[in-house]
This record gives C-alpha cells, structure tokens and sequence, in this order.
C-alpha cells in the first residue's frame, strides 16, 4: 500500500476534525461555560490541528488511492475520530469515569449507533451535549464523503474512499465529478436538517433542542438531551415530525437528487423504496393492533406504533414510549426490523432493504433452479438484472456478518446470562440503532456493562457503519507487513 497518501489523507481529515471541534468550543462560549470548558476542546483541537499538520508536511498527495488504501484510511480515520472525540467527554466531570466509557460514548456518535454510557445527561454541559449529537451529523453522510465534499483535490480513485464508506451494496455517482457528488448529497442532507429544525420549533421546543434533535434525526444516530428522549415532550406533534424525518433521511439520498433535479416519477419507480414504506406500514399496522390494548388513547397508540417503527428501521434510536414493556411479538418484530435497517446510500444502519430484496430474490431462484435444474432465474432489481459479482458480493456480507454477529455475541454472553439481552445488545450495536431490548433497554443506559462488553460493543459499532471490510482490513496483520514493505 502506499503509505505516503495514506498519511496524506489522514492528516487532512484530522486538520478537518480540529476544524469541526471549533463549533461545539462555541457552544460552549456561547453558554459561558467557563475555561474549565473551554480547555476540553482546546486540547484535542490542537492536538489533531498539529498531528494533521505534520502529517500532511511530511506526506505526499502524489500517488493513487487503489481500494485498499481508501479501506484502510477510512477505517483509521473513524477510529482515530473518535478516539480524539472522546478526549472532551473524557475531560468531563461527570458520565465518563473512564475513556473507554468516552470512547464507546463517541464512537456511537460517530457510527449514528447512539447507544450510550451516560446515566445523567442533564448533567452535561452544552457544549458536550451539542458535540454528541454534532457526531451523528458528521457520520450521518460520512466523514470521508464530507472532505471530498469541501476539499477540491480528488483524483479519479477517490470513488474507492465513497465506495469504503457510503453503505449499500453498490454505488454510483449522481454527477460525473466525484467532489461534485459529494457537494450535491451534503447539500440535500443539510437542507433537509434545517427544515426538521424549523419544524421542530414549530412544535414548541427551543434552538437548541431542535438542532440537537434535528442532528441526531439526519444521522440517525438518536442522542437527546435528555435522558427520556423524546418521550420527555409527550407530544404528538413532535413523534409525527421525527418519525416522518428518520423516514426520510432512511431514504437513498441519490432517490433525492433524481426527484429534484431529473423526474420524480422516475425516482419513486425505485424498488428499494416500495419495499422500505411496505414494510414500515405493515410493521406499524402490526404493532399498532398488538399494542391497543395497553393504551386509553388511539392517537397515542398509533403515533408510537408509526414512531418506534420509524426510529428502529432507519436505526435512528429515539425513543417515545419503553417498547422493551411490549407484547413478545412486537419486541420481536423491532427485532426483524433492526436487523433489516434503512436503504442502501441513506445515513441508516442495519443489512439495508436492497440487500434483503436479493438475498430472498436468490433464496427464491435456488428453490426455483432445485425443483426445475433446467430453469434459467435471473435476479433483477428495479427491472434491471443484477451482476453476478453483486448478487455473490452480497451473498458473502451476509454470511460475513453472521459470523461475526455471533463472535460478537459469544463474548458479550460473558458479561449476561440473559440471551435477549446480549443478542439484542449486539445486533442495536451492529446495525447501529443504540437502544436494545432487556438489561440494556430503551430507557436504560449500556453504563453496567464490563469494559470487554464495551469495548466489544464500540468495535461492533465500527464494523457496523464501515459494512465489515473496512475494519477487517485494518484489523489484518497481513495489512501491516504490506505496510512496512513501502
């Protein structure tokens, strides 16, 4: 590999990441927190303004980014974000008593997992409170896909460092410049932020809790500001908002460019995105009858039905009523939908809805072939058939991602005698979504948890976003032989 733009690119995005941290230093001016404060973000500004800044002086930009230097800086980089991001909430008074408690705590903002450590988040200055959720923002859309998208230099492989970082199976440029792409999606995605702000506001809540809840909505991420979530609001109006928003932003933003600058028939002709309303309203009708007998009101009812559906699928997180008290066969349906996640080139996590449409398309055409050997089954998406190499790319992800769901599993099971609570605790993590079902429930914190189930948990998180191969890579000692060898 070529280490030289390797660490070009990585001193870059941590001249970026001081960039970034100078924001929540304002916050935290803005609400006179006092220099105690200030010097939580002071210390890791200059720490990656520095490191960057040496890295970038004694680096190259020369050379190309072939797909294994663009996995391994996108996967250094996320880890290296949120290790510097924790240096803050480390420095912190209250909530993180370790810095693996603030490294779990940053990289969930970071992955838009949301899962947290904290018990008292009142407690938390401002500036913190607005640096979680700031993360979500930055992660929603991607860390690397946001540098593309300010900085000018970008050759022609750093699609490799988008295809390493947008989730999904496959990807596709919406314009023929890579950086023009990545301005047009941040564009789209920041509009859209501002606009569930203003709606937000609209409902009664402040500035700062509508950003903070705009942000964590964009990312899917799900940090409030407080420790109810939006359940402290008890407003209807809010959980129709949110739960309309997390929907959208679970929508394949590339859908967004086509409806507004091509045809929007063109773009609700997208298979994806019939399967992922479907079964958003069949999951919510289901819970919705399941759950009527808990509840005096019908409007409560259907506004948490829709809105937990909404915030579990697009693994957002937010939480408005404590469905880990729900009947078993809706627990297990949140459980389905965790797994399934949002759509492919969206901020959500999980398998992603197109991946489903062929891993049951491929399972149908098996049995198809089986009963018939002479039968000829093509896969197709959109009416379009699908590649060989995608529908066997796919095939392989999921079988990947099993197995490290259960390794994952195995380990936390040492901290549980709880199944439910180590499978759902793993695959909130994995899939990104925060809040499980059990001990770690949705109005409970991952606090309790030994430092081998956490720090489990934050790579599960890592391996989550970055869809496996990004962190396997990284992880690889092979990756370092290849290294010295440059």
């Amino acid at each position: 590999m070529n280490l030289k733009i390797i660490n070009y690119s990585i001193g870059r995005l941590l001249q970026v990441l001081s960039a970034l941290m100078m924001i929540p230093l304002l916050v935290g001016i803005l609400y006179r927190e006092g220099f105690s404060s200030y010097i939580n973000f002071i210390i890791p500004i200059g720490i990656s303004l520095i490191l960057g800044s040496i890295l970038v002086k004694l680096s190259s930009d020369k050379g190309r980014i072939f797909t294994r230097e663009a996995m391994f800086t996108t996967a250094f980089c996320w880890l290296l974000y949120s290790l510097i991001g924790a240096i803050p909430l480390y420095m912190t008074p209250s909530n993180y008593p370790t810095f693996l408690d603030a490294f779990f705590e940053m990289a969930s903002g970071f992955t838009t997992c949301g899962a947290s450590v904290a018990t008292n988040i009142e407690a938390l200055p401002h500036s913190i409170i607005f640096w979680r959720s700031f993360s979500h923002l930055i992660g929603g859309m991607g860390i690397l896909v946001f540098t593309l998208a300010i900085l000018p230099q970008a050759n022609r492989e750093s699609s490799n460092i988008m295809k390493a970082e947008v989730p999904g199976p496959t990807f596709g440029k919406i314009t023929p410049k890579l950086s023009q792409t990545a301005r047009m999606l941040y564009a789209i995605y920041l509009a859209m932020t501002v606009i569930t702000t203003i709606f937000l506001l609209f409902g009664g809540m402040n500035l700062f809790d509508s950003v903070i809840f705009a942000m964590g909505t964009a990312g899917t991420g799900g940090f409030a500001n407080t420790g109810m979530s939006v359940a402290y609001y008890d407003s209807r109006y809010i959980e129709i908002v949110l739960g309309v928003a997390m929907l959208l932003f679970g929508v394949n933003f590339n859908l967004y460019y086509y409806a507004i600058f091509k045809s929007i028939k063109e773009s609700f002709k997208s298979e994806e995105l019939a399967t992922y309303i479907l079964i958003i309203f069949v999951a919510s009708l289901l819970i919705f009858i399941n759950i009527w007998p808990m509840y005096d009101s019908l409007s409560y009812t259907a506004a948490n039905s829709f809105f937990t559906v909404s915030s579990i699928i697009t693994t957002t997180g937010y939480v408005s009523a404590d469905f880990g008290q729900w009947p078993l066969f809706s627990r297990y349906i949140l459980i389905l939908l965790m797994f399934i996640g949002g759509s492919a080139g969206s901020t959500a996590g999980g398998l992603k809805v197109s991946r489903i449409i062929m891993l049951f398309k491929s399972a149908l055409n098996q049995v198809k072939s089986s009963i018939n050997p002479l039968r000829v089954t093509v896969n197709k998406l959109d009416g379009k058939r699908v590649d060989h190499d995608v529908e066997d790319a796919t095939s392989k992800y999921f079988i990947l991602y099993i197995i490290l769901f259960i390794v994952f599993m195995v380990i936390v099971t040492i901290d549980t005698n709880d199944l439910e609570t180590a499978f759902t605790a793993v695959a909130a993590t994995i899939n990104n979504i925060g809040p499980s079902i059990g001990e770690f429930g949705p109005v409970e914190s991952y606090a309790g948890m030994s430092a081998l189930s956490k720090f489990t948990l934050t790579l599960a998180m890592l391996f989550g976003r970055l869809e496996l191969y990004p962190m396997i890579l990284l992880l690889s000692p092979t990756t370092y032989k290849n290294l010295k060898n440059k």
